[in-house]
């Protein structure tokens, strides 16, 4: 590796650094006081740096909260992911994102605070990244696969996936309440697996 290359490395490092602690600053700030107050000022100051410093790195206000978004999926797909993909069934899996998913929402409030407060603000963060999208083809690829294989009834896979996603985002809200983590990923465990398995005769 030459100087200039392993000068640029270095300098990429701190820069994803940066960007990763002004994310980490953001998504305390939105759990904290919302998203209407959680200006660039704000976050800056719980950084500990000038605004300029926050522009250098993000455009405006909506591309650090798609920064946000972006850390919190990745987050999920990290921790969440290889459990699922580890299962050897689609009714496995599919238990095993609807639980993971309620265990993480509970693992890590202040993300999951921050991301729903986005979501729920009206910027449409949601719709023009990926990330979403990604999960919602993962919960119906895991539903066709137990289709094919004799496992889930026959419905539509999209609404199926959508019904889910919802109901996922209703734990989310009863989490923050306070509500058993526990308790309601057994019952949305329970309630999918009646969803979707085969009516035996």
């Amino acid at each position: 590796m030459t100087a200039r290359a392993a000068e640029t490395e270095d300098r990429t490092f701190v820069q994803d650094a940066r960007r990763s602690q002004l994310v980490g600053c953001a998504i305390e700030v939105i759990a904290e006081v919302g998203v209407e107050k959680a200006s660039m000022v704000r976050i800056a100051e719980r950084a500990g740096v000038s605004r300029g410093v926050i522009a250098y790195h993000f455009d405006d206000r909506d591309d650090l909260f798609g920064g946000v978004v972006e850390a919190v999926y990745a987050l999920a797909t990290t921790e969440l992911g290889p459990d699922v993909a580890a299962e050897v069934s689609p009714p496995a899996a599919l238990k095993r994102f609807i639980g993971g998913s309620v265990a993480f929402y509970a693992a890590h409030p202040q993300h999951m605070l921050a991301l729903s407060a986005i979501f729920a603000s009206g910027h449409k963060v949601r719709e023009r990244r990926g990330e979403h999208t990604a999960e919602m083809l993962e919960v119906e690829s895991i539903l066709a696969a137990g289709q094919r294989e004799g496992f889930f009834r026959v419905f539509d896979t999209t609404i199926m996936a959508s019904t889910i996603r919802a109901a996922l985002d209703v734990a989310l809200r009863r989490i923050i309440a306070g509500d058993s983590a526990d308790l309601l990923a057994h019952e949305l465990v329970a309630t999918f697996d009646a969803a979707t398995t085969v009516e035996s005769r």
